[in-house]
């Protein structure tokens, strides 16, 4: 009977790690990119936005974090009716979701080109294998009523965070965040008409970019830094005692805060072909170090550290497509990286929850850090692979 438990418990344990590892080879190798919008508002009223956006997630209707490679793949193998039947409807469901909001009203959508079929195909014929993500443009142009004040901007919720740089008549530009299902922060706007001369509402103030991207820095942890919470679980493994995590965590932090402000700076940035696979390398190199030590070494800070510096540049590059609002740039920065710190801490708080609470017994390492960091490992050494391969296409 004790030997039917202890199989029944081993059989249990590495079937979840194989689903572990199933489920982490099946979501993105590719890195999703946040959409982005310019628009610029005229005097007279007039605007027009240009919106790039991972097309194959929204047709799918799943926020881009949510996708897999497979089900984007396949969407984009059907056949060009069912891609133009498809593009069509998520067409209609832009116009219908999509918003410019004043206090007199919305702005109207006078035209709209959405990505088309030929699209995809030019996509197609410039590599033999479409390169994930799909980052294609739409175009939108309308009228704000004559006596707005300010404006704000609704997207599609599928669409999940858009980062909006808003050029306006007599004014700085203004960097808006639009998270998933929301609506960004009005901006003034200076039109022609006299009663529109007053602005309604405040520029947006350093308390509020600082709350904004601070949302942002732990929602790319949470839930959408699928790599970087893999890394940090690496990190608790090998040791979920206090001290020794601390040294670790505080040595991430610190090297990762150095490059994220140097590349911001213009100090100092490396393309993202060769920081994503370092990234997934690192988080392989971690985790196969649990299964060959079982205790830390004195040099795992030091290339906790080394690591940390190469994610301060994978988190650069998440800044660089959303932009930071010139007048609080480094407000804007800080709250980005406390947040990816908030993140991180929820990670690690949410793993003592989980099995921290045998760390001290004797099986600990054998039943939960050697499979769980077998199956990290594994994901870790996936992800190399196809990130590589992706940029050397």
């Amino acid at each position: 009977m004790r030997f039917c438990r202890q199989t029944g418990r081993f059989a249990i344990r590495w079937l979840v790690a194989f689903m572990l590892l199933s489920f982490g080879m099946s979501v993105q190798a590719h890195v999703p990119v946040m959409a982005a919008a310019t628009v610029t508002i005229e005097a007279d009223g007039r605007y027009a936005l240009q919106l790039n956006f991972d097309v194959p997630p929204f047709v799918l209707a799943t926020l881009p974090p949510a996708t897999t490679d497979d089900a984007m793949n396949a969407w984009l193998d059907s056949p060009t009716n069912a891609l133009a039947v498809s593009l069509t409807a998520a067409q209609t469901r832009f116009a219908t979701a999509f918003a410019v909001l004043t206090e007199q009203g919305r702005g109207t959508l006078d035209t709209l080109h959405f990505p088309t079929v030929a699209d995809l195909e030019r996509c197609k014929e410039s590599a033999p294998i479409v390169q994930l993500p799909v980052m294609l443009p739409l175009s939108v142009q309308g009228r704000l009523p004559a006596r707005a004040r300010a404006v704000a901007f609704q997207f599609p919720s599928v669409m999940g965070i858009v980062a909006v740089t808003v050029n306006r008549p007599g004014q700085p530009p203004a960097t808006l965040v639009a998270n998933a299902g929301e609506t960004t922060e009005p901006v003034p706007v200076r039109l022609d008409s006299a009663a529109a001369a007053t602005p309604a509402a405040a520029e947006p103030g350093s308390w509020t970019v600082a709350r904004q991207y601070l949302v942002l820095g732990f929602t790319h942890i949470l839930p959408e830094g699928t790599d970087h919470i893999l890394f940090v679980l690496g990190l608790f493994l090998l040791s979920c005692r206090v001290k020794p995590l601390l040294w670790q965590v505080t040595a991430f932090t610190v090297a990762h805060s150095i490059t994220l402000g140097l590349a911001m700076y213009g100090v100092f940035r490396l393309p993202s072909a060769v920081v994503e696979p370092l990234i997934a390398a690192s988080i392989a190199f971690v985790a196969v170090e649990n299964i060959c030590t079982p205790e830390l070494k004195p040099w795992r800070p030091v290339v906790v550290f080394g690591f940390g510096l190469i994610h301060g540049l994978g988190f650069s590059s998440v800044l660089l497509e959303l932009g930071l609002p010139r007048q609080f740039f480094a407000p804007a920065l800080v709250s980005f990286n406390g947040g990816v710190e908030l993140g991180q801490l929820t990670v690690i708080t949410a793993a003592f929850l989980a099995v921290g609470w045998w760390r001290n017994r004797k099986w600990y390492r054998r039943r939960i850090v050697i499979p769980v960091s077998a199956v990290i490992a594994a994901t870790g050494i996936f992800w190399t692979a196809q990130r590589i391969m992706l940029a050397m296409r």
